[in-house]
């Protein structure tokens, strides 16, 4: 079944062979990265620095708060941040989490029965279940999701306010930093208290990765559930029973992953010296982006990559990137995938669109090409 023909909400990839000059819509001119190999080298080569500029801040300067310290620093800066973060973020450690998990997708589905169909998966359960783990894992108060969420729609726009949001950035920020003091003087089983505990971070820094993490830990992955379960809906040839068995659970995560890779901005880089990619001659200075979707899709990698095949052999794909900055929270992304996939459907195996297939349309404002909305009823 050929993508574009079966998955109207998922478009074609475009994948150049080679490491191509290309001008931004502002003017800028780049080399844009699209094939796996290419992308991967980049990702993983020091000559290629992910130092830039932060997201929003009010005040311009040097000691302005911000948020960004973990994707936008290289070692050794960066290994400090990241370092703390790693020791919370092991597949040992993340797999404890799989019963809160459980929970949470339980009382989510609970919901949507008692409700009845149609609902909007979305809002039923790919927003509440990243949204609730995230936040008990900072202990973050119950009352206050709702504001974080928005602060993560309005940061995560592809044409934000400037002055809304600069603004939503300080506020993020002075929330997570009056968390982290009061987390210093009284310690938790927290992950702001384990950030105290077991780093030298200061409160600004602990606040960014926290910052960070409510940015990336549940809006990337609420993105990541809604195209994982519309492609299953938009394949009904497919055997139901698939998602409850644990040899074929994954490789339907990660064919989704590769299929759908919901990071649409790409990943930018600047060339710290002359460098030679692919078969393009880099100078410094030069800015490298790295197209993730594309990359994902290279047909040298995986044989008819623009099919989505749920019974495809796990091939290590790009979406969570790739070296230092290899996406942190990536155990945590994936163990959510399988526990949503494997009891929604177990718990409604008769699951189908409520809409026709070609209703349903990706966020293309945003940095993670999640849907809108997701009819469902069963």
């Amino acid at each position: 079944m050929r993508h574009g023909d079966a998955d109207p909400p998922f478009p074609p990839v475009a994948v150049a062979g080679t490491v191509t000059r290309v001008r931004l819509a502002n003017g800028e001119q780049v080399w844009l990265v699209t094939r796996y190999d290419d992308v991967r080298t980049m990702l993983g080569d020091p000559v290629f620095s992910a130092a830039g500029d932060p997201m929003h801040r009010a005040t311009p300067g040097a000691d302005a708060p911000f948020i960004g310290r973990l994707p936008h620093t290289d070692p050794p800066d960066h290994s400090r941040y990241r370092r703390p973060l790693g020791r919370a973020f092991t597949p040992r450690r993340v797999a404890a989490w799989q019963p809160a998990i459980a929970r949470a997708v339980d009382d989510r589905l609970d919901a949507m029965a008692d409700l009845g169909p149609p609902v909007d998966l979305i809002e039923s359960l790919a927003v509440p279940v990243p949204l609730s783990i995230i936040g008990t894992m900072m202990d973050l108060p119950r009352q206050d999701w709702p504001a974080l969420r928005k602060a993560a729609t309005d940061l995560l726009s592809d044409s934000p306010d400037r002055a809304h949001a600069a603004a939503t950035n300080d506020w993020l920020l002075g929330y997570l930093r009056t968390l982290v003091t009061e987390r210093r003087l009284k310690r938790g089983s927290d992950l702001l208290s384990e950030l105290i505990e077991h780093s030298d971070l200061g409160d600004t820094e602990i606040a960014d990765l926290g910052a960070t993490l409510v940015l990336g830990g549940f809006d990337s992955l609420a993105a990541s559930i809604g195209t994982a379960v519309a492609l299953l809906l938009c394949h009904p040839d497919r055997p139901r029973t698939l998602a409850a068995d644990d040899e074929r659970l994954d490789p339907l995560v990660e064919e989704a992953l590769r299929f759908t890779t919901i990071v649409q901005r790409g990943v930018d880089r600047t060339a710290v010296a002359d460098c030679r990619l692919g078969d393009a001659d880099i100078r410094a200075g030069d800015r490298v982006v790295a197209d993730l979707p594309a990359a994902n899709r290279d047909r040298e990698r995986w044989a008819e990559s623009d099919t989505y095949d749920p019974t495809r052999p796990a091939l290590t794909n790009l979406a969570f990137g790739h070296g230092p900055h290899l996406c942190v929270g990536m155990h945590l992304a994936r163990l959510e995938l399988r526990v949503v996939l494997d009891r929604l459907l177990t718990r409604f195996p008769a699951l189908k669109l409520a809409v026709p297939a070609d209703r349903l349309v990706l966020c293309r404002d945003r940095t993670f090409a999640g849907l809108r909305e997701l009819p469902v009823a069963w």
